[in-house]
């Protein structure tokens, strides 16, 4: 779900020359957007005393045009713009400038309001109060009240949302099935009070009610107070809201175009961010989006824009858009994996850390992986030092982690599996080997069903059944990952491993299906919102709807129950680093690799910075400007 952007100095000596302003900071990843936000207030001030006169020249460009583009970097260029279906990160740097929701991220990661100003949680620990600022309205003038939250958020969990937003607003595949996920809400907001059996069907009424009926999970006490009420104490609960999924949008306008074509008509209203949709304009080459400041937005949030106007090309090849940037077209660029070794030495390139990891899956449900001893020989036989220097050429960090570094409760004590743990990154072949003979020890016929172990074709024998990896056809990163892999596996296993690169809807709606089919695949997760929770008892508790690989463990469950529940940070820690070694010796994924942000930017473009997540925050769009150049 993510990709890259960040901004590694700001000059406040091109501010205002002419009053004498000097010095240069340099902003390491962690305190950039404190700096942004610092910045925010002192940059009006700094532009009203100088203004456009003073020795040296305007400090701001006469064009305040920010050229930067988006790229789903899987062959789509078909942009997600109702926050309630975005599953990708590419959409969330569009979401995050067209809509404000009731808390954001401070640059620490700290959740603080955004459109509510201040929050209560009662004794209980499940009734959240959240007080709504003054003045909100829609980018057409509507006024934006807690109704329209309320409203925003019983769609969010509507489980008729995604039967016709595919076809009916992104098209036929490739490019519009698999656009909206179903039960992406519960992910995020499924112990909001009647949600999940809401969107699971079983329940037909709203979750929206009066404010002293226990059996609703959202209330409307006012036009600026608004009330969710949880079916348990949830820990990360502020964490989970700052996702799209809780933004509010537009009924009238959603009412106006049904199915979910609203979202082409947003230069009419329906957003409430910093932006505003101008112009939807498919006469271009690339076809691009036009953004515009919200007048509405900057009088509520008490905030003005320095930037004029944002242009979004749309692209659906990160090479296309490289190729672009190089040629003197745009402000921004992402970089492909394979221009990394040769980006780094451009003076404009920048790269941070990002919380996100690539991973190979393996379906419990499917032989071999049903067992045990045959994940954890897969798990030690790679070595993932070698494979992300030799395919990644340094472009991401090789990792054995689950929750990436960087994030809280990352487990700097992380072992490997098996009976020999350690903490390499080039695998343990040995053991590997040792474990694969294991299992393949009982592979014996039984007597009374005259039938062997379901694994046991995969793994013993001179003609082994294929064990096949599927990996998008559109990333052959991955493809090229998968191949080195498969081949480190057959040597060091003699296993019969086969790559079968798949048309990208076919691999989303496969993976993403009950039961899933596929054997092995590649897939990548990053961070929603950074809590250990996102990558721990979402993916792996039993009944989790992000649980592809399908383990169940009701020893993890308890952990994870116990997890989700505390209230005291260390001790909740303490309990996921618990888990995840769990996690890691059951072996649901092989994680490989933690990624890279990398990105070539103009250095003219100055506030402009996204934190770890990969996400530019509503509110630090008032501290990017385009300097004189």
């Amino acid at each position: 779900m993510r990709r890259s952007r960040l901004v590694d100095r700001i000059e406040a000596a091109g501010h205002c020359k002419g009053a004498g302003v000097k010095g240069k900071q340099t902003l390491r990843h962690q305190r950039l957007v404190r700096g942004l936000v610092l910045l925010a207030g002192l940059l009006p001030l700094l532009l009203a005393a100088c203004g456009t006169s003073g020795n040296g020249g305007p400090p701001l460009a006469d064009d305040q045009t920010f050229v930067y583009p988006y790229t789903r970097s899987d062959n789509v260029n078909q942009v997600v713009l109702d926050p309630h279906a975005v599953a990708y990160l590419a959409d969330s740097t569009f979401t995050d400038m067209l809509y404000s929701g009731l808390v954001t991220f401070s640059p620490d990661l700290t959740v603080v309001g955004d459109a509510a100003t201040d929050w209560t949680v009662d004794t209980t620990g499940k009734i959240y109060t959240f007080h709504l600022r003054q003045n909100m309205h829609f980018s057409d003038g509507t006024p934006l009240t807690a109704t329209d939250f309320a409203y925003s958020l019983s769609r969010a969990f509507d489980p008729h949302l995604c039967d016709v937003l595919d076809k009916a607003t992104y098209g036929p595949a490739p490019g519009g099935t698999g656009f909206c996920s179903p039960g992406l809400i519960q992910n995020f907001l499924g112990h909001i009070v009647g949600g999940a059996d809401y969107n699971s069907g079983t329940r037909t009424q709203s979750i929206v009610g009066p404010g002293t009926d226990p059996n609703f999970g959202v209330s409307v006490l006012d036009p600026l107070t608004l009330q969710i009420r949880l079916d348990a104490p949830v820990a990360y609960f502020m964490e989970a809201l700052t996702y799209p999924t809780s933004y509010p949008v537009e009924k009238k306008l959603v009412d106006r175009y049904p199915n979910g074509t609203w979202v082409q008509h947003l230069d009419e209203g329906g957003t409430n961010g910093p932006f505003k949709v101008a112009q939807y304009d498919a006469s271009s080459s690339p076809q691009r989006i036009i953004l515009e400041p919200n007048p509405y937005w900057e009088q509520a949030w008490g905030k003005n824009l320095t930037l004029k106007k944002v242009i979004r090309p749309l692209y659906a090849s990160v090479d296309s858009e490289y190729k672009d940037y190089r040629s003197g077209k745009y402000d921004f660029t992402d970089v492909p994996v394979q221009s990394y070794f040769t980006a780094r030495g451009q003076s404009d390139f920048n790269e941070v850390p990002f919380l996100a990891e690539t991973y190979f899956g393996l379906n419990f449900n499917q032989p071999p992986m049903n067992n045990k001893q045959v994940r954890q020989a897969l798990s030690l036989s790679l070595n993932k030092q070698l494979l992300v220097d030799r395919v990644e050429n340094g472009g991401a960090i090789p990792t054995n982690h689950i929750v990436p570094k960087g994030m809280p409760g990352f487990n700097s004590g992380l072992l490997t599996p098996g009976s020999d743990p350690t903490q390499s990154l080039t695998g343990n072949q040995t053991e590997a080997q040792n474990l694969l003979k294991a299992a393949q020890a009982t592979c014996k016929t039984d007597p009374i069903t005259f039938q062997m172990p379901a694994e046991c074709p995969y793994i013993t024998g001179n003609q082994k059944q294929p064990i096949e990896i599927h990996v998008s056809a559109s990333n052959q990163t991955r493809v090229a990952i998968a191949t080195f892999a498969a081949q480190q596996w057959n040597t060091i296993l003699g296993l019969n491993i086969q790559v079968v690169p798949t048309k990208p809807d076919d691999f989303g709606k496969a993976i993403f299906s009950v039961p899933n089919p596929y054997q092995m695949w590649i897939l990548g997760w990053a961070a929603d919102y950074p809590d250990p929770q996102d990558w721990l008892s979402l993916q792996f508790m039993s009944n989790s709807p992000a649980n592809y690989s399908q383990i169940k463990n009701a020893q993890l469950d308890q952990l994870f129950r116990q997890a989700d529940s505390e209230q005291n940070q260390d001790k909740r820690m303490g309990l996921y680093n618990q888990a995840e070694q769990m996690v890691v010796e059951e072996v649901p994924w092989i994680p490989y690799e933690q990624a890279k942000l990398f990105w070539r930017m103009r250095p003219w473009v100055r506030g402009f910075g996204l934190n770890s997540q990969g996400l530019m925050v509503d509110i630090a769009w008032a501290n990017v400007y385009i300097a004189n150049h």
